[in-house]
């Protein structure tokens, strides 16, 4: 475990509230990586404090920009949870009150409140969605396969509570601290439906609540009063409709009481529960060989410090007495069973616990596994600010870790480090992948801890350094096949793993089907990107990948509005004819291959072809630029655009896109690509496809062979006879992410107050230079000298654009917020970015000055 960044409020700021409110914090981290963590704020109003709870919405990657919503909650926010797809979250206060929140316009640092549920003087203890059925277990036994779905497979799972056809329903359930469950749902109209209920037959105080799902789709509920001398209840909640209403049925499950508590040496040491967690989350037992599903942890705390204990659910057979048994005796299947909570192991400490965060990672075990990764470990946190990597069943300490903040160094950047000493987390949350932990301290700072894959083994370099590899290419594809953000794997890798990753990436998605393959490509070229961007040789090959992604995007655009003329099973699409001629033709001149398409085939809308100049003319500059590396392919292989010259998809996808366009000029030439050219009749889309075509074919060639002098020659006077427009498509990290390598130590950042160290650029014109930060951040909106460009619509917005921006957070590229476009074509564009950038970055709002 180590340290990367603390960022703590200014000595100013509201937020900096009485100790005793700031223990009572909540935090939630999406499979996004967006952290919403809960603070109260004290104002003076008429000489009276008053106090006011807030929740902060915060990039991890850029912890120092903080956005605070407040408005429907009164009281203390007790819990804090993220959906399944990381877009919405739910909030639970004191008072009884839970909200649903979403993002407008899908920006980062823009929410509202879109449902409400009351349960009017009842604090609520725990809060949960309802489950939609769909669950992908980290399937460890087959860790080896090749097949990516073999690893990550999906597990039947019936939702909470299902609609017509099994159609999941959307909503959430809390559990309030009198012993009531209540359940909200979502109207397809609009409004919400609420549902109180009594967790068992009379109303017990629960002082701490956690929910789970059972894969039958029962909600299982287990609560406390916080005492170790009281039992721990579980329930199961069953919801059903009921001619249009939700009926809720609960039903008693076995307690438990706290092993600390009923050993008799033990009896008064320890007094208080502080924490009670479900570890899996989803519970779902395929075969006889798997482990338990529900499993406890338990903490508890008193005058000899803490314990944690671990606790399983197990069937146990009932024997029968001789009267009933039958000849032959009956099979194993067909025995009566009970259930029982059988106690694991518990490990202790002289501290008192203060925080605990289990592993998200959904990890698949059986009684033979012998997985030792990502997930297998909890962390907690004790007072004495020491924080323990604990095993998940045998509670074996792993890896400590003491939390002091950034240590003060005496070289140049102490100036900038301070000293948090005598301070504990008090609120931890582990990311999807289980490789980092957002935590909050007992004063209200945020700090980000990484966790190495290799959990605290003794292990020598290499082998660790092969253990850490392996399995953050596992954890990469889990994020592929998942849809999860890879932003917290970055931090546990070094440069000299960059390669050797995206070696073994690329291979396994080569041994993937072809439906797969094309599924994930766009997310796979967009963590390459993001992994080159950490190596300082690997700047040119990070703007080929985010280049490739535009490319590949606009290919899927423009093939999707060609339809064929008629409609035949024999005959193949236009686009499938154009892929079929461009594969196997070596035709160097454009208008011979033209005779071998019917141009009425890809004839369109004289104003769709209009519309999409913008992209047109983006595909021949990236052309251009393209073939302008290649006499420099020797002397700058870092470059970017010299990677391209030996992707052979990418050459030929780029030759379809010039024969496209040279079809669409025919019907209409103000849509062709505009260029200032010395020979006042040089047909430019000609040239370039000429010479996209000499390069596809040496690329071709195993191994691929070198270019003719004369390809060369052409290309170098290309910038002599074309003027060449500058290529945004470049990736501008202001964040973290790269700099701990650079650095070597923790940093330490203040809320609302930006660094001025922390931007990277990687152009076509621009060399690396990571850090202390000489390079001007181009796409700032305080930048006055360079023109701005939308990276979605490129369209050039000035040097300071009049119109609301949006800035993507992994890659700062920015867009209008507002679309200025009437075609159908140019709004379907644009839709596909209207959640994400071209990175996979989500979009925030930046306010011009």
């Amino acid at each position: 475990m180590e340290l990367v960044y603390v960022t703590e409020w200014p000595k100013t700021d509201v937020n900096l509230c009485s100790k005793k409110l700031i223990g009572d914090t909540a935090c939630s981290w999406s499979c996004r990586n967006i952290l919403a963590f809960s603070t109260v704020s004290n104002t003076k109003a008429l000489e009276k404090e008053i106090y006011r709870p807030k929740i902060h919405i915060v990039d991890p990657d850029r912890p120092w920009e903080l956005h605070s919503i407040t408005g429907v909650h009164k009281d203390l926010i007790q819990v804090l949870q993220w959906n399944a797809s990381g877009t919405q979250f739910l909030s639970g206060d004191s008072s009884g009150t839970s909200a649903l929140w979403q993002m407008k316009n899908h920006l980062l640092n823009d929410w509202e409140s879109v449902a409400e549920s009351h349960v009017a003087g009842e604090p609520i203890v725990a809060l949960g969605w309802l489950h939609s059925g769909v669950k992908i277990s980290y399937n460890v036994d087959n860790i080896d396969s090749p097949i990516m779905l073999d690893k990550f497979t999906r597990s039947r799972f019936t939702p909470s509570l299902p609609q017509v056809g099994t159609k999941p329903a959307s909503g959430w359930i809390t559990v309030t601290s009198t012993g009531l469950v209540s359940v909200t749902v979502l109207k397809n109209g609009g409004g919400t439906i609420t549902v109180t209920e009594c967790l068992g037959n009379t109303r017990c105080h629960a002082e701490l609540a956690d929910i789970a799902y059972s894969s039958s789709g029962d909600i299982l509920i287990a609560t406390s009063d916080g005492s170790c001398r009281s039992p721990v209840q579980v329930y199961k909640v069953i919801l059903s409709w009921k001619e249009d209403k939700v009926c809720i049925e609960t039903d008693y499950l076995p307690s438990l009481h706290v092993q600390c508590c009923v050993d008799l040496g033990n009896k008064d040491k320890y007094v208080t529960i502080t924490h009670l967690r479900f570890i899996n989350k989803e519970c779902y037992e395929e075969e006889s060989t798997s482990l338990p599903a529900e499993q406890l942890i338990i903490s508890a705390i008193g005058s000899s410090g803490s314990c944690v204990e671990f606790w399983s659910l197990s069937k146990e057979f009932i024997p029968l007495n001789k009267i009933f048994q039958t000849s032959p005796p009956p099979s194993r299947e067909s025995q009566p069973t009970t259930q029982k909570w059988v106690f694991g192991s518990c490990y202790t400490n002289t501290a008192a616990v203060t925080g605990l965060c289990l592993p998200k990672l959904p990890v698949k075990l059986s009684s033979k596994s012998i997985y030792n990764g990502p997930g297998m470990v909890m962390a907690v946190a004790f007072q004495d600010g020491s924080v323990k990597l604990l095993h998940r069943v045998s509670l074996k300490p792993c890896a400590p870790f003491k939390y002091e903040g950034a240590k003060v160094d005496t070289g140049s950047q102490a100036k900038r480090q301070k000293v948090y000493n005598g301070k504990h987390l008090v609120c931890m949350e582990m990311s999807s992948t289980c490789c980092s932990i957002m935590a909050i301290d007992r004063m209200g700072a945020l700090c980000l801890i990484k966790i190495a894959p290799t959990l605290g083994q003794a292990l020598d370099q290499g082998a660790a350094r092969a253990h850490t590899i392996a399995q953050v290419v596992n954890l990469l594809e889990y994020s592929l096949v998942t849809g999860y953000e890879w932003w917290d794997l970055l931090h546990t890798i070094t440069p000299g793993m960059v390669d050797t990753v995206i070696d073994r990436l690329t291979e396994a998605f080569n041994r993937q089907a072809k439906s797969t393959q094309e599924l994930l490509f766009s997310r796979l070229v967009a963590v390459k990107g993001s992994l080159h961007r950490m190596t300082s040789s690997g700047a040119g090959k990070s703007v080929d990948c985010y280049c490739k992604l535009l490319l590949n995007a606009i290919s899927s655009e423009f093939k999707s509005l060609l339809r064929p003329s008629s409609v035949s099973t024999q005959d193949k699409s236009p686009t499938e004819k154009l892929a079929a001629i461009c594969a196997h033709s070596s035709e160097l001149d454009l208008n011979k291959v033209l005779l071998n398409l019917d141009a009425k085939e890809f004839a369109l809308d004289p104003n769709t072809l209009q519309s999409l100049q913008q992209l047109i003319q983006w595909i021949a500059d990236y052309c251009l630029h393209t073939l302008s590396t290649v006499p420099q392919q020797a002397s700058n292989p870092t470059k970017p655009g010299i990677s391209i010259l030996r992707d052979t998809s990418t050459l030929c996808l780029l030759r379809e896109m010039l024969v496209l366009v040279k079809v669409w000029g025919m019907h209409k030439k103000t849509c062709l690509p505009v260029f200032s050219t010395t020979p006042e009749s040089f047909d430019t889309v000609s040239h370039l496809y000429k010479l996209i075509t000499q390069v596809w074919l040496a690329s071709k060639e195993i191994p691929p062979a070198e270019l003719d002098d004369n390809t060369v020659d052409e290309c170098c006077l290309l910038p002599s006879q074309i003027i060449m427009q500058p290529l945004d498509v470049t990736p501008v990290t202001e964040g973290i992410t790269g700099k701990l390598l650079i650095l070597r130590q923790a940093m330490s950042f203040q809320f609302h107050t930006a660094p001025s160290h922390m931007v990277n650029i990687a152009t076509f014109g621009h060399s690396l230079n990571i850090f202390p930060g000489s390079e001007v951040n181009v796409r700032s909106l305080t930048d006055r000298i360079h023109q701005k460009t939308d990276v979605v619509r490129r369209l050039y917005l000035g040097v300071s654009p009049p119109e609301e921006i949006r800035s993507c957070t992994r890659c700062s590229s920015i867009s209008m917020l507002n679309s200025p476009s009437r075609s159908s074509a140019m709004k379907s564009w644009e839709q596909r970015w209207a959640k994400s950038c071209l990175c996979g970055g989500l979009w925030r709002k930046v306010i011009v000055e």
